[in-house]
């Protein structure tokens, strides 16, 4: 399955929130159970640096090797175990000085075998008040 393409834009200096559903092609819920998740964004495709790495553990900037709060992190029961939800903190987003870059998200199942669940283009909406 080829993965689906998503563009959407962060908010400089604000706390960025989304919720992703891991389907099939048909629709239906697939588990997440020992799945490992992770997204890096870059300036363009071909960009030897990054300007965020995140795994389900946390998060590395290119400028700063420190872990932050930034990470992805998935339900337990009772909710949906197909959701995940990526959080990029406030301080991480107001870091940010790209005006556009690109991203992808993929998962990585307990057989080590990789899937690209998104990818896209990310705008930055620069911040007035700091």
């Amino acid at each position: 399955m080829a993965a689906g393409i998503y563009n959407f834009t962060i908010e400089q200096g604000a706390t960025l929130k989304r919720t992703f559903k891991y389907k099939d092609a048909t629709g239906n819920a697939l588990p997440l159970t020992g799945n490992t998740i992770s997204m890096q964004i870059r300036d363009t495709v071909g960009s030897d640096d990054f300007i965020l790495k995140i795994h389900e553990t946390g998060a590395t900037k290119f400028d700063n090797t420190d872990i932050i709060t930034t990470k992805f992190t998935k339900n337990s029961t009772p909710d949906p175990l197909n959701e995940f939800h990526l959080v990029i903190d406030a301080d991480t987003t107001a870091s940010m000085s790209f005006d556009t870059s690109v991203y992808d998200i993929e998962i990585k199942n307990t057989q080590n075998e990789v899937t690209r669940l998104l990818q896209g283009k990310i705008k930055l909406s620069k911040e007035v008040t700091r």
